[in-house]
């Protein structure tokens, strides 16, 4: 007999107010052909769902979990599946309304309703997206088909839906009027809106007229809907999202008006999701997320929902990534001063310290946090990349502990034992005013120019290729293993040594002339798609203490096109007793 793996999710056994949503356990589901399994991240709560956990609507069954917004990371895909890998970042909208389900650890979908997760943007962000944003996109772009210089009427327009709808209408060219409390104009300004209308003071029919189009998610009934018609032309489309009945006498009315009237119902859609990841990689639309609740608390973020009072979207948070609390933690101690963090993300019985400048202990980090804070109390933390290998999270950051100086190029390597940090390395350099090949420390140049992790299919070749590059190069000193491994295009990040594949030969040979007992130990490597890093104890003359180096690599097509790197010389003395490797 085999034990079931189990996973938490949010159920309810009858249909009633937010205390109906237990916490369970339930079999983690496995990806049937075409379909793939996601570790869930993050998910967002909609109108949909509290209307579907107080009475039976289009998914008459029970027990029920909900949710249909999905953002996470693919944990195993099924029979057929080529789009995406084990350890992609996908978001999505599970078909509407049947594969509700994703208020779990892991949801299974059909893989062409995902598509890949924009790196600008984190879980929450992107679980907050899909349903409201492919709503907004449906009803905007796909049946109104809205163009630049057509004038658009949003009602609700600070809602879940609406506020998507109107950074989307502004991306199509459109004037777009937004309806809404007075309270949230500001809000609208700031995510475009032409013109806001306070529903509670001004009756929009005596203002606006000529109108195109108008998205409406709140009209239940014939008087409500004849307000909308009453303000377009002749021609204009009139689209609700609510599925609502509505009579033949009625929609002859407004079809004699020369008057379109679509009813909308969300549908899964991997094409609307790229449009969707399109905008929001070129900023012209974004998630406002107004609170957000652990998985266990859904029944706060449902009552929430149901007062009508927010603007934007409610997301649960179902997982933290290591990579999240690792960088969460940097940010908090070292930028906010905040070190609560510490106690919730460190092992405090055996944290191992490899800074020679800290003690072992949670407790000390905090100390030590807190007098780094107190010495600069402006300092800056810009993390540019992350990579995650089983237990190790390294990041790549830069931190500027003074406003106006060229800051520290550091990396932070850690690694995880039962879900908290247990140990931590690190290596940091100062970034000098100028470079021998012109280059910052920091910059992605290399093709497709993006910080976000790339192939992962091949982290187990390309680490593989880079733990023999660095052998035959640095180890055994052959630079023939340039010619062999690195690309002709090559981009060089470390300040000493110049750009391209030839400036590499040349400044590795005459390091290697000047150092020619040089000794180069690699410590551990890391690796998650076409980034590798490799840890290092550098010797350059028997008997020294030496340097801790991190090599940061990126491997497209099968060669080195881009190295990053910090070192550290090893000190005499640590206010530890484990070493920097």
């Amino acid at each position: 007999m085999t034990d079931i793996e189990t996973m938490r999710a949010i159920s309810q056994d009858v249909y009633g107010a937010p205390d109906v949503l237990q916490e369970t356990l339930l079999p983690k589901p496995a990806p049937g052909v075409s379909e793939i399994l996601v570790a869930v991240h993050a998910a967002g709560v909609n109108p949909t769902d509290w209307w579907s956990r107080a009475q039976s609507t289009f998914i008459a069954r029970l027990p029920q979990v909900l949710g249909w917004d999905v953002s996470g990371v693919v944990e195993a895909v099924g029979v057929g599946v080529t789009v995406f890998k084990p350890g992609d970042e996908v978001f999505g909208m599970l078909p509407y309304p049947g594969g509700a389900g994703s208020h779990a650890e892991y949801v299974t979908g059909p893989a062409r309703v995902f598509t890949h997760k924009p790196a600008g943007i984190d879980h929450v962000q992107a679980g907050a997206l899909p349903l409201a944003a492919l709503t907004a996109y449906q009803a905007l772009v796909d049946t109104a088909g809205v163009r630049a210089g057509q004038r658009v009427l949003i009602h609700a327009a600070a809602g879940g839906v609406g506020h998507l709808a109107v950074q989307i209408a502004k991306a199509r060219g459109a004037y777009v009027i937004g309806t809404a409390s007075a309270a949230k104009h500001d809000f609208l300004r700031s995510l475009g809106a032409d013109e806001v209308i306070d529903y509670h003071s001004v009756d929009f029919t005596e203002v606006l007229s000529d109108i195109d189009v108008v998205l409406d998610p709140i009209s239940r009934d014939s008087a409500a809907r004849a307000r909308s018609v009453a303000v377009l032309r002749p021609g204009g489309t009139l689209v609700s999202i609510l599925p609502v009945p509505i009579d033949a006498g009625e929609l002859a009315t407004i079809a004699e008006r020369g008057i379109r009237y679509e009813s909308l119902l969300v549908e899964a859609d991997q094409a609307g999701m790229q449009a969707i990841a399109a905008l929001v990689e070129t900023g012209a639309l974004r998630a406002h997320v107004e609170a957000t609740f652990p998985l266990a608390e859904a029944a706060k973020a449902h009552a929430l929902g149901e007062t009508g009072r927010t603007s934007g979207k409610i997301v649960l948070t179902v997982r933290d990534s290591k990579a999240q609390l690792a960088q969460q933690l940097l940010h908090d101690v070292f930028v906010l001063g905040d070190t609560a963090i510490v106690d919730r993300v460190v092992r405090p019985d055996s944290y191992i310290q490899h800074n020679p400048l800290a003690p072992d202990g949670a407790d000390a980090l905090k100390y030590f946090s807190g007098a780094m804070r107190q010495q600069f109390p402006q300092a800056a933390f810009e993390p540019r990349r992350v990579i995650t290998d089983g237990d190790l999270v390294l990041l790549h950051s830069r931190y500027v502990m003074v406003p106006g100086t060229e800051g520290l190029a550091v990396f932070d390597l850690f690694r995880f034992q039962d879900g908290k940090i247990a140990e931590h390395w690190d290596v940091i350099q100062e970034v000098p005013a100028t470079t021998a090949s012109g280059n910052d420390m920091f910059a992605t140049l290399s093709e497709p120019r993006t910080d976000a992790i790339g192939q992962r299919w091949f982290t187990a070749y390309h680490k593989e290729l880079v733990t023999a590059f660095v052998d035959q190069l640095l180890v055994r000193k052959d630079l023939t293993a340039i010619d062999a491994y690195v690309g002709a295009d090559h981009h060089e990040h470390n300040p000493n040594i110049p750009g391209g594949a030839a400036g590499l030969k040349a400044g590795l040979g005459s390091y290697f002339d000047k150092f020619p007992q040089l000794s180069v130990t690699p410590k551990r490597v890391i690796a998650e798609g076409d980034l590798v890093a490799v840890h290092s104890h550098y010797v350059d003359t028997p008997g020294e203490r030496g340097r801790s180096v991190i090599d940061l690599f990126r491997v497209r097509d099968a060669r080195i096109v881009e190295h990053w790197s910090s070192e550290q010389a090893v000190p005499e003395t640590a206010a530890n007793d484990n070493t920097m490797f």
